[in-house]
């Protein structure tokens, strides 16, 4: 009897541990995310994240990284995810990135600009084509704009105010960049401003999304559902104005009119937009 009860009792500890390791075992840990671009979209990113993975007590940590050094970092699993992609971004990447899983909620409609010197004549309507007209200078680790960029006229820098200092000396042709970006350094630097000017409208838009390593697969429907919550509770658009980020229909960016293919929004059109104001920052979020 003594040797029955030993054994019912050490069946019910291999029991009770196979239940605590068939748990979430992401609670109660951190999350690490990383993103290309600046702040404050960064910012809002970050806060937003945080928010959408609360009800699973798990806390997010956010580092600003180049481009590329994003897609290696996270496809090896070193860092958990990635901030702010397109939705076509694997077709697009030439890095592997083999281990991205899409979390398929989109988080901010953002508009690509071209940049010129002020007293540059541009042909109108703007297009890609417009663009590809001469030397192009670019954020490294944008695919996106790499994708439409010819070969012979990319010029990757590895800061978006170098970006605007190549066009104001005269070392290319035009830049290309997120209007909010642009925007926002421009404000922060007059000699610049009064140099260079963003034509309207924009050359391109579109909807940015995060990524997990495919090692947080099971969190991914989790996450999904806490961002549409955000949506529909308005702490999405409450965020985007505490970050200065003006919004318009917030409430109604979702999947439901999304292909799983990218589809560019056309140019000119403002429906669903959220507009980032953007600075050329390093940081770690917390």
């Amino acid at each position: 009897m003594k040797y029955l009860n030993i054994k019912i009792f050490f069946n019910s500890v291999v029991v009770f541990m196979m239940i605590l390791t068939s748990l979430p075992t992401l609670a109660g840990e951190k999350l690490v995310f990383a993103t290309h671009t600046p702040p404050p979209l960064s910012l809002y990113l970050h806060e937003l994240i945080q928010e959408a993975l609360k009800p699973y007590s798990i806390k997010v940590q956010t580092i600003q990284i180049p481009g590329n050094r994003v897609i290696s970092q996270v496809n090896s699993g070193r860092i958990d995810g990635d901030l702010s992609r397109v939705i076509n971004f694997k077709e697009i990447s030439d890095i592997d990135s083999s281990n991205y899983l899409l979390v398929n909620e989109p988080l901010v409609l953002t508009e690509i600009v071209m940049i010129t010197l002020a007293n540059k004549n541009i042909d109108q309507p703007i297009t890609w084509t417009t663009v590809n007209q001469g030397s192009v200078a670019f954020l490294r680790g944008s695919k996106t704009v790499r994708k439409h960029l010819n070969p012979e006229n990319r010029i990757a820098v590895s800061s978006n105010t170098n970006v605007l200092k190549m066009v104001a000396n005269k070392r290319v042709n035009s830049a290309i960049m997120f209007s909010s970006v642009a925007n926002s350094l421009l404000d922060q630097s007059p000699e610049l401003r009064s140099k260079l000017m963003i034509h309207k409208p924009a050359v391109d838009s579109f909807h940015l999304f995060t990524y997990l390593n495919k090692k947080h697969a099971e969190l991914i429907p989790k996450l999904e559902l806490s961002l549409k919550q955000l949506k529909n509770n308005g702490f999405m658009e409450n965020t985007a104005k505490k970050y200065q980020i003006t919004t318009e229909n917030i409430e109604s960016l979702s999947t439901v009119n999304l292909e799983s293919k990218f589809m560019p929004t056309k140019r000119g059109d403002t429906t669903h937009k959220l507009n980032c104001r953007d600075s050329d920052n390093n940081q770690l979020i917390h």
